[in-house]
């Protein structure tokens, strides 16, 4: 008798252990199923008529068209909005990049007076919200003569206070015997710094490059502000725009949102597993 008592009690464990980590996954798929759906509606919105679009329950399209994306890029200037959020988002990246790594690499391998100071003064303008300091960016940008241009947006965006941080956070963990051995060897500081610590710090770089992409990509109220003409507009603003065109047309909508996302999505596919290890390498060397 105590021996069946003995075997049933395990035996009721594990099956508790497994109903708890089902209804745990049941859980965790109706939360994918609820932020995945509205993707898949856009998506195969797209494709759909306006009539069966704003009449149907139906996720699948009953007659695929091309006709929204058609509209979006002969009626509203998409192709060359395209174009501007691409220079501006990769100049923006480009950028970002170079004056993080200098930035970081500074910090995290040099000693001088007042450093940490400083260090913790740059922190502190992430505590700073933007709204704070659009006004005078604002008359900045006009001074200069930037405004209504795409100047006026890559420049204010050309560094990174996060990606100072990152960058400099990874840096420190590198061995500072390897950069003593480079310059015992009789290499100069520039190129300690481009041919051995730009490289090691590929992973990081990566997910800090994945994170200004999107950010500069995304954009909306400072191109609204500084941007004015339609050739110099950027995606976001063309999408706004076509509430006042198109008010009701949700499958122009959708079509325009999905020309939007892919190439985001393509880079990201792309770039994961690097965006993935670089925030991993980077909580662990801090």
């Amino acid at each position: 008798m105590q021996a069946e008592l003995t075997y049933a009690a395990p035996r009721r464990i594990g099956i508790g252990r497994y109903a708890g980590q089902a209804g745990m996954h049941l859980v965790l798929l109706t939360f994918s199923l609820a932020a995945v759906l509205p993707f898949l509606w856009m998506v195969f919105g797209s494709f759909k008529e306006y009539k069966e679009l704003t009449s149907s329950m139906s996720l699948l399209p009953q007659v695929w068209t091309l006709d929204n994306y058609d509209q979006i890029i002969g009626r509203v200037n998409f192709l060359n909005a395209f174009r501007n959020s691409v220079v501006i988002a990769v100049i923006t990246t480009f950028c970002v990049l170079v004056t993080s790594s200098a930035a970081g690499y500074v910090f995290a391998k040099y000693r001088f007076p007042g450093k940490e100071t400083l260090f913790t003064l740059i922190l502190a303008t992430l505590m700073i919200p933007f709204a704070v300091v659009l006004i005078p960016l604002y008359v900045f940008i006009s001074d200069i003569g930037a405004m209504d241009q795409l100047t006026g947006i890559i420049l204010p965006g050309m560094w990174s206070t996060f990606g100072i941080f990152l960058l400099r956070q990874f840096m420190e963990g590198v061995p500072s015997e390897l950069l003593d051995a480079a310059r015992i060897d009789g290499s100069s500081e520039w190129r300690i710094y481009s041919q051995i610590m730009v490289p090691l710090c590929g992973a990081p770089m990566a997910a800090l490059a994945i994170l200004t992409f999107l950010g500069s990509w995304d954009s909306f109220l400072w191109p609204s502000l500084v941007l004015n003409s339609p050739e110099k507009q950027t995606i976001p603003l063309v999408l706004a725009g076509l509430r006042s065109l198109y008010w009701s047309r949700y499958d122009l909508y959708m079509a325009g949102s999905m020309l939007t996302v892919v190439p985001v999505m393509f880079i990201y596919v792309f770039a994961s597993k690097h965006f993935i290890r670089g925030i991993a390498l980077t909580g662990l060397k801090g």
